[in-house]
């Protein structure tokens, strides 16, 4: 049997304040974070992991957060420079240019 929302309020605090656009929250759960950012649960674990997103672990609570500001800048999009192509090979002992004399 499917949860009621309306009955129960369950499912309504989830995402009401993306709605109302009022209060932006400290944290979120995996299942919000899942909605917003339309990631499963396996890429934020592994973003979280590699250091991208920030995890909150309240003392006494047996829940993980994710801080929301940090799910922020891992959905905003990046600088559009290109990064440098890395030279291939061995770098030069000396470097390139005019030689000077002492």
């Amino acid at each position: 049997m499917a949860a009621r929302p309306e009955i129960t309020g369950r499912a309504i605090g989830d995402l009401v304040w993306l709605r109302s656009g009022d209060i932006e929250p400290l944290a979120v759960t995996f299942k919000v974070a899942e909605k917003i950012s339309g990631l499963g649960a396996t890429s934020l674990w592994e973003a979280a992991k590699e250091g991208r997103i920030i995890l909150i672990h309240p003392p006494g609570i047996r829940r993980t957060l994710i801080w929301y500001q940090s799910l922020k800048e891992l959905l905003s999009p990046q600088s559009t420079e290109k990064p440098q192509p890395r030279r291939r090979g061995r770098p030069s002992k000396c470097p390139v240019g005019p030689e000077t004399s002492a």
